[in-house]
């Protein structure tokens, strides 16, 4: 907390045109960039946070502080930045807060990422708890380890492909037969889903991104009502 209210006025150092983003100890700063001139504003930016951490005696990391142009642009407009005397490293992809942000927006990658790490988990469960019987346990600890790696932060990175749908499904498939001890074809997923008291890994992200919506619209009718 006091870590937060220490660097609370950084945003103030920023030009208008630009958006600090702060969240605990990561900063990152955004733009619109359609000419050079915005990025020599991006630039002074940089050179603001740095006087700032001068100040502050609070010096930023410069080797871990990167650049990623997200555009679907041929030629975009590069500019090589610099925070005080270190150049920043350009990149074409980034993990952030768990996502991994392509240059292109494209979630395969992340997607991907999750996949293998997901399967791994599961893996690891079917081989540390062969003798584990009960149910309920499995389907706790199926809840907790692996579904949660496929559900963190859906709203943002769902598929809209069926090939992506389907390799994010099939780690439910595999994990309800494992839950429920059952050989291949031996239950139907929609049985084991039922059985499980489960939804397709499809209609819970669905139902997210609804509940996002209707958050949406209720601050755009509260913001409405009173202007």
């Amino acid at each position: 907390m006091l870590f937060v209210v220490f660097i609370n006025d950084l945003p103030d150092s920023i030009p208008d045109k630009t958006t600090a983003a702060l969240y605990a100890d990561d900063t990152k700063l955004y733009r619109s960039i359609v000419s050079v001139a915005d990025c020599e504003d991006q630039q002074q930016a940089l050179n603001n946070l740095d006087t700032w951490s001068s100040v502050n005696n609070l010096k930023f990391n410069a080797s871990k502080c990167k650049v990623l142009t997200v555009t679907r642009k041929r030629s975009p407009i590069l500019h090589t930045y610099q925070l005080g005397s270190k150049e920043l490293l350009r990149v074409g992809q980034e993990k952030d807060l768990g996502v991994t942000l392509t240059s292109n927006l494209s979630w395969d990658t992340h997607i991907n990422v999750i996949v293998a790490k997901s399967n791994k988990l599961l893996g690891l469960l079917k081989r540390t708890c062969p003798l584990l019987t009960d149910v309920k346990v499995r389907r706790t600890l199926y809840l907790s380890l692996v579904k949660s790696q496929v559900s963190y932060a859906t709203e943002v990175w769902s598929p809209v492909n069926i090939h992506l749908k389907s390799k994010v499904e099939k780690i439910q498939r595999r994990a309800t037969a494992w839950i429920l001890k059952s050989k291949q074809g031996e239950i139907p997923y929609q049985q084991r889903l039922i059985a499980l008291n489960l939804l397709p890994l499809c209609y819970d992200r669905e139902i997210k991104d609804l509940a996002i919506l209707k958050d949406a619209v209720k601050v755009f009718a509260c913001g409405s009502q009173t202007t």
